[in-house]
């Protein structure tokens, strides 16, 4: 299934999340990728729409019942992005939030009243091509339809950003490229290469980039802050240590835990989490366990 149709996933919440939690994780993430905030920034454009659609559906019951029941693949083969956001207001919902009004934000999708449309032509083309859809038949005039392909990154990789080659086929021409992956690359997020799809006679088209981002052992990310666990001894916790935590950029860092910490306390490293959009870096928030007791 495509990476970036786990829409639980996108909006980093468990599958029973009630309602209240997301809405509260769809907030958290639109303020951090909303393009106003973000100008000029593709990054943030494209985010912005995939943690957008995937509001869209789990947050009305219907739509999410239909998702849980289909899957991912079952689900985008029934409803078009259109569809997805038919009938879905959510400008009362920015308004809330205090950001710009959604039909500013996202092209045009919405009419005048509010309410998502079905738009023809134009920045929504692309929007809806981005989105798994099948493209218009009306394409622009010499341009190549471009091709796309998933690219599987480590979370390390995902956080800080690296060049990543990459190859696929456009017909018996194997075409190999680097594709740039900026920090704080979100799983699902769908990076461009553009001009880089052979045009047969057109002008080369682009190749769209879905980014899996692979589980990291120990490290999790919960938006911008990243989090982890440490395990101390019974005595260590009474006593009070400084021990050693490994971050993901490969380096350690000094923790203080103070005496008679318990088995369960979190812990904040500011400025150890991952890259924001605006430069500031999130926090590694670590959990501190009691180890086992190890049998004589």
């Amino acid at each position: 299934m495509p990476a970036w149709k786990d829409y639980y996933r996108l909006l980093q919440v468990e599958p029973e999340a009630d309602r209240a939690t997301l809405k509260k994780a769809y907030h958290r993430l639109a303020i951090i990728w909303h393009p106003d905030r973000n100008p000029d920034s593709s990054v943030a454009e494209e985010r912005f729409k995939a943690i957008a659609e995937a509001y869209a559906v789990l947050s009305d019951p219907l739509k999410r019942q239909r998702y849980d029941q289909l899957g991912p693949d079952g689900f985008s083969a029934e409803y078009g992005t259109a569809d997805i956001f038919q009938g879905f207001d959510l400008s009362d919902l920015f308004r809330e939030f205090g950001l710009p009004p959604v039909k500013e934000t996202l092209f045009g999708i919405l009419g005048d009243d509010g309410q998502a449309g079905r738009p023809e032509g134009g920045p929504f083309q692309d929007f809806f091509s981005e989105f798994g859809q099948k493209p218009d038949k009306k394409r622009r005039q010499g341009k190549s339809a471009g091709m796309a392909m998933v690219l599987s990154l480590s979370l390390r990789e995902a956080v800080f950003g690296a060049i990543k080659p990459a190859a696929f086929n456009s017909g018996a021409q194997v075409v190999k490229v680097s594709v740039t992956v900026p920090p704080g690359t979100l799983h699902g997020q769908i990076l461009t290469v553009p001009g880089r799809v052979p045009g047969q006679g057109r002008q080369p088209g682009d190749l769209r980039v879905t980014v899996n981002v692979a589980p990291e052992p120990n490290f999790r990310r919960l938006g911008l802050d990243l989090l982890t666990t440490l395990s101390l001894a019974k005595s260590e916790l009474a006593s009070g240590c400084r021990p050693l935590v490994p971050t993901l950029d490969g380096h350690s860092l000094r923790l203080s835990v103070q005496p008679g910490t318990r088995g369960g306390t979190r812990l904040r490293a500011s400025g150890h989490g991952v890259p924001g959009p605006e430069g500031k870096r999130g926090d590694l928030i670590i959990t501190v366990l009691e180890a086992p007791k190890r049998p004589r």
